[in-house]
């Protein structure tokens, strides 16, 4: 890997993790955004996939100019869920974000949820309203991700957020770092990212900030938008692993771990335990798909 300005930072409160393929079109806008955050005790992480377009020689540009850049560079494509991982692990930061190459945020954005977290010990992760934005970042619509999870117990954390969870754009707040590392982080199989917040629920609370202050881009390139398609959500999160299946009882699978690495005791894991078993009826005809599948292509490839 290629690492820029590595030695530059030393220990900034905040880490933001920028993973990025073939990001020319939108890096610099996204770039742009948050270098001019009003909170400016900040380190970002730039993991390049293997770009074979422009992406590199931008985010180069951007690293000599401003050292709180560090830009890494992977040999090869490594896939998405693999690269939201590396632009974690140098993060050393009380606190973190992920941050898009082709999204972008209003300029108080990190100062109002550092706010809040630092005033709020019980809280684990604060997040703004989103706005949808198009190619040219024109305003589209107004997103309510209504995952305020203000519940005492983590059963009835992750009980509504495995109810109401959407876009998943809380996946984009800031968080405590120490505890994130705890988790799993993402895994390679699609909707991971919604696996890692159902997993951080079971570790405090989530706040929502009432502002639109996270815009989030609507674009036929973001891969992880048409979540129709699967061979192009496989492609997206491991392209070593396009053809992989089983994805609803993957998620179950790691579900279950994550309530058993958790630090809640033995009655509360208990209950998850028992909340997940009762899904898995109602998952009962993605799961039996997933297994006609894998028959049916088995016997294709025989």
């Amino acid at each position: 890997m290629i690492y820029n300005n590595q030695s530059s930072v030393m220990h900034p409160r905040v880490s933001i993790g920028m993973p990025v393929y073939n990001g020319e079109k939108y890096i610099e806008e996204a770039l742009k955004s948050n270098l001019q955050q009003t909170y400016e005790d900040f380190v970002l992480y730039i993991a390049d996939n293997a770009s074979t377009d422009r992406t590199q020689e931008i985010c180069q540009d951007y690293s000599s100019m401003d050292k709180r850049i560090i830009y890494i560079r992977n040999p090869q494509n490594l896939g998405a869920a693999k690269n939201y991982s590396i632009c974690f692990a140098p993060a050393q930061s009380e606190y973190f974000r992920w941050a898009n190459a082709d999204d972008t945020a209003e300029s108080t954005l990190i100062e109002k949820c550092i706010t809040f977290l630092d005033d709020n010990p019980d809280y684990i992760l604060t997040y703004v309203k989103t706005n949808i934005i198009d190619n040219d970042s024109n305003f589209l619509e107004k997103y309510n991700d209504n995952l305020n999870l203000q519940q005492d117990t983590a059963l009835d954390r992750f009980k509504y957020f495995h109810h109401n969870v959407g876009l998943n754009n809380i996946f984009y707040g800031l968080m405590r770092r120490e505890l994130l590392a705890k988790t799993s982080l993402l895994g390679n199989y699609i909707a991971s990212d919604i696996n890692l917040i159902g997993e951080l629920s079971l570790y405090g609370k989530f706040n929502e900030i009432p502002e639109y202050l996270f815009n989030r881009r609507i674009h036929a390139d973001a891969s992880s938008w048409d979540r129709s398609d699967d061979e192009k959500q496989k492609e997206f999160w491991d392209p070593s692993k396009a053809k992989m299946g089983f994805n609803t009882y993957r998620r179950l699978y790691e579900y279950y771990k994550a309530v058993l690495r958790s630090p809640l005791d033995i009655k509360e894991k208990s209950r998850l335990v028992l909340f997940l078993t009762r899904s898995i009826y109602w998952k009962k005809a993605k799961l039996y798909n997933e297994l006609k599948n894998h028959v049916i292509n088995s016997r294709q490839n025989k």
